[in-house]
């Protein structure tokens, strides 16, 4: 195994030329036209630079009230919206709790969600950054919230102020609004727990790294307060020089104002710095015809067999370590939000939250492209012409090394007030909840792009990589800033009505006005550069839960959702903005049961989600989208999560899906399976007591391959990925965990989609001292 090559140390400013000399270039120029004269000093810049990141210790700790399974049941939602026990609850929801949190030592959202199924994640590309899960098959990285409030930034979501993590799968729209096509997931902030303690996790790893982590609360009278911190400085296992410098604080406080009414205040800052790892792209794709389906290239396996990625020493990583154009993201996120709650006399409780987040991010990744022979010159992939590759040595193969440095800032503001009332009408009794949400979101993004992956300086051989002789290459291009506004005004009503113990039914609504001003000066054509798009949407949800003993529950729930064209921010062009939302409807029969003592929740589900209109490119002009196709997604899921005995404790889940392209006009991918949509998952952690001191635990994941694009001419191979943990409590106050993951040193990609997949870290292990007083 080559040696792990040294990253490029992250604190010398003059090392970084984002946030002051890039900055001085790409804003003056925004403020004007863009000229040969703008280019002439971006170019200057680029070639002078180019010379020169509980009170005890009870391992673990819950925090969350209501858990009753040892800390990996959750027996109710945190959102306001959503007040009836998850038991009654006619969807699937799994939650990661704190202490399969603290037992996998996970620290971000993305590494949390492994071991829920159905869940894959897209590589980080572009104009679409940060977190990317894909829920039952569904896009859903606009889909993720904290606290029940969306949560659009693009950036790694750390856990060191989570206390756990939701995932909302089926028909949800009512509670979230637009999208939630497969799901939405939830990250449920730390919070005052009217307790005094102190908490410090000490970690080391073996990439290697040191993280930090700090939590701390108390009580003065009718005031609590807790604040959490972070540190970590950590190299990415098994990955040249791909590194993450990370910190962080978060405090809050809650108010007793009085009995009725409480007050809450919270501030979370997130700071990031770090080597971006957009990994490697595929072998040269086949491609087939939009109008007839024949193939036009037969690919580089031949017969138009799909593809692989790049097979390369997983250490392998393409960008620039070191030097002021080195590859480099830095995010700095703000989030600001008091909650205040008030129960009238009559039992109606309101709450009404605003929040405020403020999200900035620095880019300069290397993505691979344009795969080529020894002598640079360019295979055909998919529709792109070029020489042909089948068979060709993989060790001869050469690669572009496209370089875009972008910035973006981000800004959302919301309101949202919900009042939850409990009704006993004689025959039935009602949980109604309705409420109002008004949300402004901003967005700003620079661009310039420093390396053509064509040009000879951006180029290397795949496997041995060459150093970059320049990290520049051809003639630099400076983008005009492209500019979103976005608003939303929402109201939403639901009522679950229980006729007796054995039967409830529920009947949810929402209205969204969701209106997007896109404004992108670089589009050639001057209609596309000045876009708008209003789109009312009204969302519903109807489902019946019957209830055959006291502690089970089955279930059949009829939902829709909506994803408007501007759903992420972007219009492409006036064809797009002129379409109306995708509508999906989901249905989804469940059972939902907990034995041995309640210790244990058992949970099985049914569904099919399909899309009526799927979004398309019309196969005889790619300028131009319509709403003609249909994309459907029929699946199972199995879970079980809690206490076997009072020394075992499980969590375990298993997903199967079946997706396809029911209706599209372009013949390419027609009856092809939808993207990261693995027909299998097996998700499975356990952990056992062997004394009151000493805990040993094992997990599992596997998915089966997925294909990384919807003409299905590229995908990753199936995996399993096996970790294991043990911990011992030193004192009544300290203990001591060692994790080790990927303990087979499975080679598998971690994050994929159409042009890149990233390779996931091989063996490596943690260990941590946690300790609480």
């Amino acid at each position: 195994m080559p040696r792990k090559r040294r990253r490029g140390h992250p604190h010398n400013q003059a090392l970084h030329p984002g946030p002051a000399a890039w900055q001085t270039v790409l804003r003056a120029s925004m403020a004007k036209p863009l000229t040969h004269a703008t280019l002439s000093v971006a170019s200057a810049m680029l070639s002078t630079t180019a010379l020169a990141q509980s009170s005890e210790n009870n391992l673990p700790t819950i925090e969350v009230q209501g858990d009753t399974g040892g800390g990996y049941q959750a027996t109710s939602s945190t959102i306001p919206r959503l007040p009836v026990p998850l038991l009654d609850t006619p969807q699937t929801i799994n939650v990661v709790t704190q202490q399969v949190i603290q037992e996998q030592r996970v620290t971000t959202m993305e590494e949390a969600l492994r071991y829920v199924p159905g869940i894959t994640f897209s590589a980080g590309e572009g104009a679409q950054q940060g977190d990317g899960p894909i829920i039952r098959g569904f896009v859903s990285r606009g889909d993720l919230f904290r606290d029940g409030i969306r949560d659009p930034g693009w950036y790694t979501r750390d856990l060191f102020d989570a206390d756990r993590v939701e995932v909302y799968k089926g028909p949800s729209a009512f509670a979230f609004g637009r999208g939630v096509t497969g799901g939405a997931v939830n990250t449920v902030t730390k919070l005052p727990t009217r307790t005094n303690f102190v908490e410090a996790t000490t970690t080391g790893s073996s990439g290697p790294g040191i993280r930090q982590d700090l939590d701390a609360g108390g009580v003065w009278g009718n005031v609590a307060g807790r604040i959490q911190a972070l540190y970590q400085d950590v190299d990415t296992p098994t990955r040249d020089d791909v590194w993450t410098k990370r910190w962080g604080v978060a405090p809050s406080a809650a108010f007793n104002i009085s009995d009725q009414t409480k007050a809450t205040v919270s501030y979370i800052y997130q700071g990031e710095q770090g080597a971006p790892d957009y990994g490697v792209t595929y072998l040269p794709q086949p491609a087939f015809s939009p109008l007839t389906g024949a193939l036009t290239n037969p690919g580089y396996f031949g017969g138009g067999r799909p593809v692989l990625p790049l097979p390369v020493p997983r250490t392998n990583w393409y960008g620039v370590p070191t030097g002021p154009l080195r590859d480099l993201t830095e995010t700095t996120t703000h989030i600001g939000t008091a909650w205040i709650t008030h129960e009238f006399d009559n039992g109606i409780k309101v709450t009404n939250a605003t929040r405020y987040i403020d999200n900035e991010r620095y880019s300069l990744p290397t993505s691979l492209r344009s795969v080529g022979d020894a002598a640079n010159r360019l295979f055909a992939n998919g529709a792109t012409p070029g020489l042909p590759s089948l068979g060709y040595p993989v060790e001869f193969m050469t690669v572009g090394r496209e370089r875009r440095i972008r910035e973006t800032d981000n800004t959302y503001l919301t309101n949202q007030t919900d009042f939850v009332a409990k009704l006993d009408a004689g025959v039935m009794t009602h949980t109604l909840v309705g409420g109002l949400e008004f949300t402004r979101e901003t967005r700003n993004q620079n661009r310039l792009d420093i390396c053509d992956p064509v040009n000879i300086k951006c180029r290397t051989n795949v496997v041995f990589v060459d150093p970059f002789p320049s990290p520049t290459g051809g003639t630099p291009v400076l983008f005009k800033p492209i500019d979103t506004e976005a608003t939303d005004v929402a109201a939403f009503f639901s009522d679950q009505a229980k006729l007796s113990k054995y039967l409830e039914f529920l009947i949810s609504l929402r209205y969204d006005r969701f209106a997007t001003v896109y404004d992108d000066p670089n589009q050639v054509l001057a209609a596309n550069r000045h876009l708008q798009r209003t789109d009312d949407m009204l969302s519903y949800r109807f489902g019946l839960v019957g209830h055959p003993t006291p502690n089970s529950s089955v279930y059949i729930a009829y939902g829709n959702s909506f994803n408007p064209s501007a759903e992420l921010g972007v219009l492409a062009n006036a064809s797009v903005a002129n379409l109306a939302p995708e509508q999906t409807t989901s249905l989804e029969s469940g059972v939902k049961v907990d034995v041995l003592d309640n210790r244990l929740s058992l949970t099985g589900a049914v569904f099919r989600i399909e899309k009526a209109n799927l979004r398309i490119t019309d196969p005889t002009d790619n300028t131009v989208s319509r709403l003609d196709g249909i994309a459907r997604v029929d699946g199972i899921e199995l879970g079980a999560v809690g206490k076997v005995t009072a020394r075992w404790s499980v969590f375990a889940g298993y997903s199967h899906l079946q997706s396809r392209v029911e209706k599209d006009p372009n013949l390419n991918e027609l009856g092809r399976e939808l993207p990261n949509t693995s027909e299998h998952n097996v998700t499975f952690w356990s952990t056992y007591d062997l004394t009151p001191q000493l805990t040993i635990g094992a997990g599992a994941t596997h998915q089966s391959f997925g294909f990384a694009n919807i003409t299905n001419v590229a995908y990753v191979p199936a995996f399993w990925k096996f970790d294991a943990m043990v911990s011992y409590k030193v004192t009544s106050n300290a203990t001591l965990q060692l994790n080790v993951y990927n303990i087979t040193d499975e080679f598998y990609y971690a994050q994929y989609f159409g042009a890149n997949a990233v390779p996931a870290s091989g063996r490596w292990a943690s260990l941590s001292l946690r300790m609480r007083f």
